[in-house]
Order: structure tokens, then sequence, then C-alpha cells
């Protein structure tokens, strides 16, 4: 949404030179008096904004001013309008690597369990042991 300048709301361009921003504000401000539109509320303060954007730019250093913060003002909305067009790339929720780790160990610790249920564990003292031969 553009917010309206008062470059807008004397109806000049940024470029006029002052002579013509004096004469459309005595045009507008001869057409939206208050005193020339009894009855309308919004003349009071149509007239205010006129006088606002009046005082600012026929004061040539109150107008450099503006100038520059119209200016920063555009490169501002030009960089959120950069930014919010940029795509955000999703982290993935769970690394696959560190998936791909889990599921080996997972295997691992299977493969452990179910290889000493098929072959007991044998102690060294009993590999390191005499045999004894019954008669």
């Amino acid at each position: 949404m553009r917010t309206a300048t008062y470059y807008d709301i004397l109806r000049v361009s940024r470029q006029a030179a002052p002579e013509s921003v004096r004469s459309a504000y005595r045009k507008l401000a001869q057409r939206y008096h208050p005193d020339k539109l009894q009855g309308h509320d919004d003349a009071a303060r149509v007239m205010a904004a006129l006088n606002e954007a009046y005082a600012v730019l026929s004061d040539p250093h109150k107008r450099a001013l503006y100038d520059r913060s119209i200016a920063g003002a555009q490169a501002r909305a030009a960089a959120a309008r950069r930014v919010a067009v940029q795509p955000r790339l999703r982290e993935p929720a769970w690394p696959w690597w560190l998936l791909f780790a889990t599921i080996a160990f997972a295997m691992a610790a299977i493969g452990i369990v179910a290889y000493r249920m098929i072959f007991p564990a044998v102690t060294v003292a009993a590999i390191h042991a005499p045999k004894v031969v019954s008669k």
C-alpha cells in the first residue's frame, strides 16, 4: 500500500519548481477552503493537509530533507520486497546422515543380540581350562 506524499497532496511532480508548487497550493486552497465549503466536515482536514504540504515543499531545506526521507523509504520498501521474494529453504526435519547412522547402529545392536542368542558366550576360562576326560 502506497501512502500519499506531500507532492501527491499538492498534485505536483517531485521535480516541480517552487513557483508551480505555490500556484498548485493556491488553486487547491481556494477550492477546498473551509469558508467556501461550509457544512463539509472534511474541508478543515483537507486544508490542514494542504498547509502542511506547502509548508514543507516551499522551504528548500525542508524539501531536501523530505526528498531524502522519501528516497530512504523507497529504498527500504524495495529491500523488503527483495527479501520477501527470496524463497526460504526448509531445513530437513532429520538429516539423512544421522538417520543412516541411527539405522546402522540399531541393526548392529540387534545383530549382536541375535548372535549371542544363537552362539552363547564362551568364557575365556573355559577355553584355557584343561579338558577332563572321564573314564
